[in-house]
């Protein structure tokens, strides 16, 4: 079982962490829609939003959403928006995308490092480039861009401009090829209240405790921070006496999460899905935040009755086991609720058979059962919205600055611009080639194949790979002694490269394609050869042929994944993975395909066995480079980790043992 667990597991860490944002404040008419298959609901403080959520205000309705980045959203009065896409890649990039169909929202974010932020309405589209806040009003008839404060990136169909402070756009989603330009902002008087939530939640003091960025202001006002010998600086909060954690509130079932825990604390966030909670004898019960970035749904330890739930917190760093009592177990510590299988939510208010001997009436759980699972909720869908929805880095139909097709024109044709009064002409672009696409921020978020115990992580400082001789010119050498691999530890900094562009949107569509089809290994190889015979000549070429190894591991043709190994050591690893975001990836990539792939040769050429041999020597010494303490994934234990180094280490020694019987 521990052996299948480390297969599996780059799969599941391919995707990162999934992302929750926080609806917080709102006054009232406002409903939220979790999935296509929900009914609307009334809006809940605390509410964990997933990627896909809808919300909706009345006529009295506003709200306010904050997400994980430190990004902020509001809608006023009968607006609709969507969290459209709100993903975490592989490689810790963030990927948000907000969708506006109606209304007016409000929006403070700014991107950061390679994370992707941005947002679309109808007609139009806004990249956030770098700190800013807008207004965006989507009627009858126009869609308003406002610029606040900052700059952003504004694009459609005619053009794709940076707006500056005070400036502001109008496009007809009708007519997009015609659009208004000017300075000067019409101050709304929702506008006030915008502004006054914007600076309650700027610069927090409890922000230098933490990690996270969104929830933090609301807990300056409700408690205190405390320096604690065993568990460092804790937060306190001012509760009442015979106050418990994860009693306020309820549970409610997420399909990716499990029970989840919605707080009727107004501060009731980051303490419940960030961090445990203890009880000591002198300050009361104290908050230890995690510095995990991973959503919890709520770390608790279950007990089960009949008809009846419990539950209580965890303490910091506890692994507990369902066979043990946990630290914190007290009777009186604990919750209690009615239950039944099906239950999609667990109220604790107003449930009155609390045991008095728990130990008793209930037994301790790892976890509750899930309710059955409704096929036709996979089958539910919405109405389409005005503004679109799409994935990473959008391109939209009709809203992106020149769709662009595989015949790109070379000089753009004449378009009508409708500016009062004209801005300074470096504000537009007009006339001019169309921008190569940007979309390909991480060039590779691809699900490994069976075979690849691989992570996606940073690039391990002062790792190079370098060029080998032919096979020819190499004198034989023991496979033990791990000469000549061609990994090496220094202080060599990778080389210089010029940044990689898709040729137009048909490759980064191709691309895109290839992704998707990547759990249909007969799809996936044939997005790969369009690829190939369409752009040829590629700045992806070798990345192309990493995903036609995986492609290949998958389909069982050991032969042609050694030969595009040997064709990529032949280059030089380090030469054309220099991308310090996913270079060693792509190098472990490399290395133990082919090396397990040479496992299934029956008798390689020498050329196929001077570069199995490279690729399984390579690997021994890369993998304690790669298998740091630093570059542990936070929600990875400390014995899978090097569990994880074992087991690929293995199948490199026995690459070398099964060569070492080949004709020499």
């Amino acid at each position: 079982m521990k052996r299948l667990a480390v297969w599996l597991l780059p799969a599941a860490l391919f995707a990162g962490e999934a992302r929750y944002a926080r609806l917080g404040e709102f006054e009232g008419t406002v409903e939220v829609q979790l999935h296509a298959a929900d009914a609307w609901a009334p809006a809940e403080r605390n509410l964990p939003l997933p990627e896909g959520a809808w919300l909706r205000t009345g006529a009295d309705g506003r709200v306010e959403v904050e997400l994980d980045d430190g990004s902020v959203c509001r809608l006023g009065a009968e607006s609709q928006g969507e969290i459209s896409d709100y993903s975490r890649l592989s490689t810790g990039q963030r990927v948000t995308l907000i969708s506006l169909d109606h209304g007016i929202a409000y929006f403070t974010g700014k991107p950061q490092g390679k994370d992707a932020l941005t947002l679309a309405a109808p007609g139009m589209q806004v990249i956030f480039v770098r700190a800013a806040r807008i207004r965006l009003e989507a009627g009858a008839g126009a869609t308003r861009l406002s610029v606040l404060e900052g700059a952003v990136r504004f694009s459609s169909p005619t053009a794709e401009i940076d707006l500056l402070q005070a400036q502001y756009t109008e496009v007809d989603p009708d007519n997009p090829a015609r659009f208004k330009l000017d300075r000067g902002i019409t101050a709304l008087e929702l506008d006030r209240w915008s502004s006054d939530r914007y600076k309650a939640l700027a610069a927090p003091t409890s922000a230098g405790h933490l990690v996270d960025h969104y929830g933090v202001a609301d807990l300056d006002a409700a408690g205190q921070w405390i320096a604690t010998d065993t568990y460092g600086t804790v937060w306190q909060p001012k509760t009442v006496e015979g106050w418990a954690p994860f009693q306020n509130g309820h549970w409610l079932w997420y399909d990716a999460l499990g029970y989840t825990w919605v707080s009727s604390e107004t501060w009731g966030w980051l303490p419940f899905h960030y961090g445990r909670w203890t009880r000591s004898k002198d300050l009361g019960w104290v908050w230890a935040p995690s510095i995990s970035q991973v959503f919890k749904p709520g770390d608790v330890y279950w007990m089960r009755g009949p008809k009846m739930v419990g539950w209580g917190p965890l303490a910091p760093g506890e692994k507990w086991d369902p066979k043990t009592q946990p630290q914190e177990y007290l009777n009186v510590n604990m919750t209690w609720a009615s239950w039944t299988a099906e239950a999609r939510t667990m109220d604790p208010a107003g449930f009155k058979d609390r045991p008095k001997d728990a130990l008793v009436a209930a037994v301790f759980a790892g976890a509750l059962p899930s309710p059955a699972f409704d096929a036709s909720r996979l089958d539910a869908v919405r109405p389409v919205m005005k503004a679109g929805s799409t994935r990473i880095m959008p391109s939209l139909k009709g809203v992106s600055f020149d769709d662009l097709s595989d015949a790109v024109p070379t000089v753009q044709p004449e378009r009508t611009i409708v500016i009062t009064p004209a801005p300074p002409p470096a504000v537009i672009v007009i006339n001019q080639p169309a921008p190569e696409p940007e979309q390909i921020a991480v060039p590779y978020a691809t699900p490994y194949p069976v075979l690849a115990g691989v992570f996606p992580m940073a690039r391990p400082g002062g790792v190079t790979v370098t060029r080998q001789a032919p096979p020819q010119q190499q004198p034989k050498a023991a496979p033990s002694t791990g000469a000549r691999t061609g990994v090496k530890a220094g202080s060599a900094s990778p080389p210089v490269q010029r940044p990689k562009k898709p040729r137009d949107s048909g490759e980064y569509e191709i691309y895109n394609q290839a992704v998707k089809d990547s759990g249909d290994p007969a799809k996936e190889l044939n997005d790969l050869e369009t690829w190939t015979r369409r752009y040829r000549a590629s700045d992806y070429e070798d990345d192309r042929d990493v995903m036609y190894m995986q492609v290949y591991s998958k389909l069982n043709h050991p032969d042609k994944v050694v030969g595009l190994g040997e064709k990529l050591l032949a280059k030089g690893l380090a030469q054309i993975f220099a991308d310090p975001s996913y270079g060693p990836t792509q190098i472990l990539n490399v290395l133990y395909l082919t090396s397990v792939s040479g496992q299934l040769l029956h008798n390689p050429a020498k050329v196929e066995a001077f570069a199995v041999l490279q690729a399984a020597r390579g690997l021994t010494e890369f993998l304690p480079q790669y298998f740091t303490r630093q570059r542990k994934p936070s929600n990875m234990s400390d014995d899978d980790w090097e569990q994880s180094r074992t087991f690929m280490e293995s199948a490199a020694k026995k690459t070398l043992a099964i060569a070492a019987h080949w004709p020499k």
